[in-house]
């Protein structure tokens, strides 16, 4: 019978847990209740944890006296700590076969945690108050599969909502564990990493298709945050065994701070360079700014930009002297490397829009990063030119080739 996993407050959330343990039972599985309270007063129903508080605390290496005398931001983590060490363990000693999380803003930041300790793929789901609204969904999902139902209602009691809004969360629990296909399987096939947005897209999907036609197997990340967060999480675990890192968009947002739509994805290229995995890469895209409204720069009209979606989202350019210190960036982080590293740089544009005459045009600039890679690039690291726009499609072909070559060097063709 399938064990599901219930993360929650004892001390606040009593009458959910008691309906979705009836729940869980009615659909056949069993439930494994975990109290991660951090309130000092007891559940006002009587109802009882298979891992009660003390136990998790236990387990996860602190006790009730440590967090009691801690501030509510300090307990929080403490809690998520636990509970964190506590459901790995629980997964990786096959006790469980899914988890459900369920509360407000404290025991979702709690029970994110917890599932973020998860592999793709194993059933994981939330079902919360703040997931609603104008929030980061950072906050819930972070870079795992986590599926977060918003409960619409506040969890204080059961009514007709919350009946249907808990009875479908654990429907989908147990759909998944039931019916999902619960870890990344490879079938002994090794698979390439590439990276791409919409003004890279045309190039790296050619070179994808280059690469599928010679039999290779690539999964493509989307270059906004995430994308690159999950390609380096996916190059430690195992799952990515070379990379196709044409689209180094991401790399501006952390420069400014963590500013702009692509924001999240910080220490790209590290995974690679240190798990030394063959790796081509390219600087396409690290050009512009990708930046709401709210996050516009102070001289913004002096930059200039074109709008990406009308109102929403604008390309905003970079001045020169930030595009040669993310370039200086790229140049530390790949001289890291343990690996067949390879840089390829096209000197006629970085994106689409960058031909003569067009908005991001910058041939100075390139050829000062070029003079940047010549200079700072440590010996062994390959290192080419083409008098191409990142556009052509003949650059594309060189960058499949290229990484052809590439894997035949590192023993994977």
């Amino acid at each position: 019978m399938a064990i599901i996993a219930v993360i929650a407050s004892f001390d606040t959330k009593y009458h959910e847990l008691a309906y979705v343990k009836r729940q869980i039972e009615e659909l056949g599985c069993t439930p494994l209740l975990i109290d991660i309270s951090t309130g000092s007063n007891p559940p006002l129903i009587a109802i009882t944890a298979d891992l009660q508080r003390d136990d998790v605390l236990r387990m996860g290496g602190s006790s009730w006296e440590t967090i009691r005398k801690l501030d509510k931001g300090n307990a929080i983590k403490a809690m998520s700590d636990c509970v964190s060490k506590v459901i790995r363990t629980l997964h990786d000693e096959q006790k469980i076969d899914g988890v459900l999380g369920m509360g407000g803003l404290q025991n979702t930041i709690i029970c994110s945690a917890a599932l973020r300790q998860l592999p793709l793929g194993f059933p994981k789901f939330i079902c919360s108050t703040i997931a609603s609204g104008n929030r980061y969904f950072d906050t819930i999902v972070g870079d795992k599969d986590i599926v977060v139902m918003p409960s619409i209602v506040d969890f204080a009691g059961i009514n007709p909502i919350s009946e249907v809004v808990l009875a479908n969360s654990v429907a989908s629990v147990v759909g998944m564990v039931q019916y999902g296909k619960h870890e990344i399987d490879t079938h002994g096939k090794h698979y390439i990493g590439a990276t791409l947005m919409g003004i890279t897209n045309d190039t790296v999907m050619r070179a994808i298709n280059n690469l599928t036609a010679e039999g290779e197997n690539v999964i493509s990340f989307h270059s906004t945050g995430i994308g690159g967060r999950v390609l380096e999480s996916q190059i430690r675990d195992g799952n990515i065994v070379a990379v196709m890192d044409l689209c180094l968009h991401e790399m501006t947002a952390e420069y400014f701070g963590g500013l702009g739509y692509s924001k999240g994805a910080n220490n790209r290229l590290l995974a690679a360079a240190e798990m030394g995995i063959p790796s081509l890469i390219c600087p396409g895209g690290i050009d512009f700014a990708c930046l709401s409204k709210e996050d516009f720069f102070a001289d913004e009209e002096k930059r200039g930009y074109v709008w990406h979606s009308k109102d929403y989202l604008t390309h905003t350019r970079l001045w020169e002297s930030e595009i040669l210190d993310i370039t200086r960036t790229i140049v530390q982080r790949i001289n890291c490397s343990k690996g067949i590293t390879e840089i390829v740089l096209p000197l006629g544009g970085l994106r689409t829009m960058s031909r003569p005459g067009e908005f991001f045009f910058k041939p100075d600039t390139i050829k000062k990063m070029n003079a940047i890679f010549l200079e700072e690039l440590k010996p062994g690291i390959v290192y080419k030119t083409f008098d191409l726009n990142f556009d052509d499609p003949d650059f594309a072909d060189i960058c499949s080739n290229e990484m052809l070559a590439l894997l035949e060097k590192g023993g994977l063709r």
